[in-house]
């Protein structure tokens, strides 16, 4: 990336960690001596093995979890369909600046409340979450929940994405199912669906 501060400057919105903090943190790594060199992909623009033989010794990976996960879902390459870290960045970078009609952000943990919460200050129309957890159940803590409520955010509990709808290669509208259970006896995610209770939503 251009910058130091990986996803904490790229993809967390200002509204949540602004960016005098992080840049103030960066500024105390640099003067107790820690350079950053950016634009410069390991692998490519240098090897490993290149910088042992400038005298690195120790080299620590931390690359982040920086790709949207797929829904697996029919009509997902619709345009309009978009990865939440992949809106948020467009975000901070300026390249989205405002969105037309009523917007449904799929999850239920602070990355999908930061995207319901962005999405509202940019469209005039409504944003609701759906997720497939119960309110209890929801991996987001309850003050970035409360916040996206303040913001004006809708948060539908148990249901699941089914299939995104479209015409004409654009969304119109998602299908949604009811989400029975999230996880099995043992603890583990094991979501079960009851497909003969749907809604359609139109965005």
């Amino acid at each position: 990336n251009p910058v130091p501060g990986g996803m904490l400057t790229l993809d967390i919105p200002s509204f949540r960690l602004e960016r005098k903090v992080i840049n103030a943190e960066i500024d105390v790594l640099k003067k107790m001596g820690v350079k950053f060199k950016c634009g410069v992909e390991v692998g490519k623009d240098v090897t490993i093995q290149q910088l042992r033989e400038e005298g690195f010794k120790a080299f620590y990976v931390a690359v982040g979890l920086q790709k949207a996960a797929k829904l697996n879902i029919p009509g997902e390459e619709l345009a309009g369909v978009q990865g939440g870290l992949d809106f948020l960045r467009s975000v901070n970078s300026g390249a989205t600046k405002e969105l037309s009609g009523d917007v449904i952000v799929i999850g239920g943990g602070n990355a999908a409340i930061d995207v319901a919460r962005a999405a509202k200050r940019l469209t005039g129309g409504s944003v609701n979450m759906y997720c497939l957890e119960k309110d209890e159940e929801m991996p987001t803590v309850p003050d970035e929940k409360n916040a996206g409520l303040a913001d004006g955010v809708v948060i539908n509990n148990s249901w699941a994405p089914k299939a995104i709808l479209g015409e004409d290669g654009k969304v119109t509208g998602i299908e949604l199912m009811r989400c029975v259970s999230v996880r099995d006896a043992s603890g583990r995610f094991a979501p079960v669906y009851d497909e003969n209770e749907t809604i359609t939503v139109p965005c």
